[in-house]
This record gives structure tokens, sequence and C-alpha cells, in this order.
């Protein structure tokens, strides 16, 4: 909308956006992501290439949350050798969906993880707004890469300082988090970096 003088006037519900690119510490691997604040929540658009175990993909996804970071959609579309899959994964009727078909094993989970990403950390941050020193229990419906696999995973964050935070899963993985002032990850362990 113009003012009278000509000038354009930014609407209060424009999106917001924030790019971050990370870049693997161990691997030689980029992590690009695009955060973009809507009417409903906020979208996560990102585009990995990476080099995981023994394995290269390109990878796509893209995850929508709700105003209090609920998650509400993930779509991933992988590319390796030569060929591309995706899988969608949707929670709705206070059940998930992976596909179109609903999956019951995931009932307990209330995040979504993106295996060998920074960007699913944000998500749990931001929803469970922990206190310094405070830990939360969670189950996230964890999405394998480059098999597209979908299984819940039991986690963990505790809050070690104001942009501190120690991630642990069920399989005994652990890494120590440092986020900006939005929630998202510029360090991951000895894993990712933001680069720049």
């Amino acid at each position: 909308m113009k003012k009278a003088n000509g000038t354009i006037r930014t609407p209060r519900h424009q999106p917001v956006g924030r790019e971050i690119v990370w870049r693997g510490i161990r691997n030689p691997s980029l992590d690009y992501c695009s955060v973009r604040r809507e009417m409903e929540g906020w979208r996560f658009v990102g585009v990995m290439v990476a080099k995981f175990q023994t394995t290269s993909f390109g990878a796509r996804y893209e995850i929508l949350v709700d105003r209090a970071f609920k998650t509400r959609s993930l779509a991933v579309e992988r590319m390796s050798s030569g060929r591309s899959s995706s899988t969608k994964v949707d929670f709705r009727d206070d059940a998930w969906f992976v596909d179109g078909r609903k999956r019951t094993d995931l009932r307990q989970c209330t995040d979504v993880d993106i295996e060998a990403s920074p960007v699913t950390n944000t998500i749990p941050i931001r929803r469970t707004r922990l206190k310094i020193g405070e830990r939360v229990d969670l189950t996230a419906a964890w999405v394998r890469l480059p098999s597209l696999e979908v299984t819940p995973l039991k986690q963990s964050y505790e809050r070690l300082g104001p942009r501190k935070y120690l991630y642990r899963s069920a399989s005994g993985f652990t890494a120590e988090l440092e986020v900006d002032d939005f929630g998202l990850v510029i360090r991951y362990g000895g894993i990712w970096e933001e680069a720049g």
C-alpha cells in the first residue's frame, strides 16, 4: 500500500525473513535455510548437499510450524545416485501421517527431526522455551537420510546458558548447540557451524 507521498508502507503481516548457511566441519557439506514468518506460523525452506557417512546426496526440505512452533508438516526430497525420492510427514487431527498413511507408532512424537541437518533443532528450542538449567525429554518423528525412513526417536534438550543447549538422543549421541537470538543453531558440536 502506498502512502500519499509515494513511499511504500510494509504491511504489519509482511513476512520477516532470516537466512543461514551451515557448513560441515568434518565432512564437505553445506545446508542453506530460509525462515519466513507467515500469518499462521513459520516456514523453513532449505537445501542440503552433504556427504554423510559413505553416501553423498542432496536434499530439499520444507517445514511448516504454527505460531507456537508446533509442527504441521515436513516434506523432504532427496537426490542420490541420479535418482530422486521424497517423503512427507503431516500432523493433523491429533495424529501423524507419513505419505498419507496414519502412523500410530509416532503418536508420542511432539516434533520432527531431519537427520544430518541442524535446522530442526530450532523447533523444540523455540517451542519449549526452557529456562537455564531446565531439561525437556521428547520424542521426534526422525527422518533418516539418505533413506527417508521415518521412525520415532527419543531425545532431550537441556539449556546450559543463554544461547547454549545440550542435545541428547536415545542412540547415545550428544552435541552441544550454540544458537542465535532466534534459536537457529550457529554451531552444532563438531559437525556443523554457521558459514561466514
